[in-house]
């Protein structure tokens, strides 16, 4: 509680001593930073608060007020584990695109990387400090509609890959039909524990990963594509959230 009142206060402070009116969008950018900490902190403080009750009902409350939050996949294996389904609420109109960034999981740094690429290809974010407020909004919107893509202010995983392709800062994913997938995986962020997890799961269902060390060598990518295989799905090898989820369906608790 100590912390979640410390960052309230730095966020009041932050956005109460902006000079007005705001020069160069100065006031923006740290409006943004003191509103993107108190969210963050907010949504730290209801996961923590959800842990130490660790019911159906405290998990849920998380979900509802977070459902797009740093921690709903934590969340959603408690529910799991303590026999409750997960509900996914209907998708407020205008959302969709949020939601689909927000499912991204882009880490902060991924963030400002973005913003400076963007920066570099003429869409001035006004500055790169990870925090995504009206000025990178604008930014990602103004690129969109130059690309012929519908300008919501939200990216998507093949937006992302294409930004860094025009600022000649690509990933090294390749060009075939599987490099969303491989962009999609990486920028899950997965920790040892899932891997670990994902492996588990694959042999359970009869692909053999030989092995649950976490890593994800030529083994787990042929378990993975082979699962993908029988699903219909694009054999690429490589884990979607999507597919996190239904394999997670798939083999329960």
């Amino acid at each position: 509680m100590r912390k979640t009142s410390l960052a309230v206060m730095i966020g009041s402070g932050l956005v109460l001593g902006a000079p007005a009116p705001a020069q160069d969008g100065f006031g923006d950018i740290i409006s943004g930073v003191a509103k993107g900490l108190l969210v963050q902190e907010l949504d730290r403080a209801a996961y923590e608060e959800a842990r130490q009750t660790n019911t159906l009902r405290g998990w849920r409350a998380y979900l509802e007020k977070y459902p797009d939050g740093a921690y709903r996949l934590q969340a959603e294996r408690a529910i799991a584990r303590l026999g409750g389904t997960v509900t996914v609420p209907d998708p407020v109109p205008g959302t969709g695109a949020a939601i689909v960034e927000a499912r991204l999981g882009l880490s902060r740094d991924q963030r400002r990387l973005i913003q400076r690429q963007l920066t570099a290809l003429g869409y001035d974010t006004g500055g790169a400090d990870g925090f995504w407020g009206r000025n990178t909004r604008e930014a990602i919107r103004h690129w969109q509609a130059a690309n012929r893509a519908e300008a919501t202010g939200y990216v998507t995983a093949r937006q992302v890959r294409l930004i860094g392709e025009q600022a000649g800062s690509r990933p090294d994913i390749g060009d075939d039909a599987a490099a969303d997938d491989r962009l999609e995986e990486r920028l899950l962020g997965l920790t040892l524990a899932e891997r670990r997890e994902i492996q588990r799961r694959l042999t359970l269902l009869g692909y053999n990963t030989r092995g649950a060390d976490g890593v994800f060598g030529a083994n787990s990518r042929r378990a993975i594509a082979a699962w993908q295989r029988d699903e219909g799905l694009r054999a690429s090898g490589y884990l979607t959230a999507d597919q996190i989820r239904e394999l997670r369906r798939q083999t329960g608790t």
